[in-house]
């Protein structure tokens, strides 16, 4: 995975395990759920009363950046009226290495939580 910090200061914690991302031991986000045909963005925020969420918030905290689904074509063995080789479209699984993950300045007033997996 890819990490980039976008500017100064104390960051989520967060850890990975396979494909799931947890921050701060309150969300956890399985990235290769949200894999799309088309780049796929995923904002974990601290809202007004200082708590985690997805989507928009008054902070950001991280933004996931997950890369398009790659596919395979595969050959079925079976072939059609016209004796041409039929293939099935096969997503490959997400490789973490692609995932951009964005870190953001926690607000001064923001506490992480203490101990846990990290």
């Amino acid at each position: 995975m890819n990490i980039e910090e976008k500017n100064e200061g104390q960051k989520i914690n967060y850890a990975v395990n396979k494909s799931t991302i947890v921050f701060d031991e309150t969300i956890s986000v399985n990235v290769a759920r949200y894999q799309k045909d088309f780049e796929n963005v995923i904002d974990v925020c601290i809202d007004n009363n200082m708590q985690l969420t997805t989507g928009l918030g008054k902070w950001y905290a991280a933004n996931i950046i997950i890369p398009p689904r790659k596919y395979n074509m595969v050959d079925t063995g079976t072939k059609d009226d016209k004796e041409n080789e039929i293939y099935d479209r096969v997503a490959e699984p997400l490789n973490m290495d692609d995932v951009t993950l964005v870190l953001w300045t926690l607000p001064v007033n923001y506490t992480a939580l203490a101990g846990g997996a990290f």
